[in-house]
């Protein structure tokens, strides 16, 4: 006798997609630490600064360096609708109607995503939502999508 090969009830598959919609958003991430942020950080702190003690011992620095990697972030994804990450994980950014998002709103979209992250509450938020809308994407009128073809 063969096993049997169950279906997965409509709510399973639901809660597995959204698990994967969630696992390709951080590897996305990952993606564009690596690609973006990792190339700022060493230039400022090993060509421009010096040494890493340097690095933190200026606050400024830092901050620039999060500023830059904001405004590379929300140029591309003003103008591409993805990052290198997104475009990896075939992602792609838009508004609620489906069209592209402007600069600001991604800068503000970017620096909401810090604040909520730095505050906790950015990891939960999408927890406590049926949609499971992260707070960037829900105070920005944003989604994150899988790129059809």
């Amino acid at each position: 006798m063969g096993k049997k090969h169950k279906t997965p009830t409509p709510s399973k598959q639901k809660n597995q997609k959204s698990q994967n919609y969630f696992f390709l958003r951080f590897k996305a991430f990952v993606i564009d630490l690596f690609m973006i942020y990792t190339p700022i950080l060493y230039i400022v702190t090993y060509f421009i600064l010096g040494s890493k003690e340097a690095l933190w011992a200026n606050q400024g620095a830092v901050l620039s360096c999060w500023a830059l990697y904001g405004g590379i972030d929300s140029l591309l994804c003003s103008t591409l609708s993805q990052t290198p990450g997104m475009r990896a994980q075939e992602l792609i950014l838009v508004d609620k109607e489906g069209q592209k998002v402007g600069f600001f709103r991604c800068f503000i979209r970017f620096f909401s995503w810090l604040v909520s992250l730095g505050l906790v509450f950015g990891f939960v938020f999408p927890f406590f939502r049926k949609d499971k809308m992260s707070f960037q994407d829900w105070l920005c009128q944003t989604k994150i999508e899988k790129k059809t073809q």
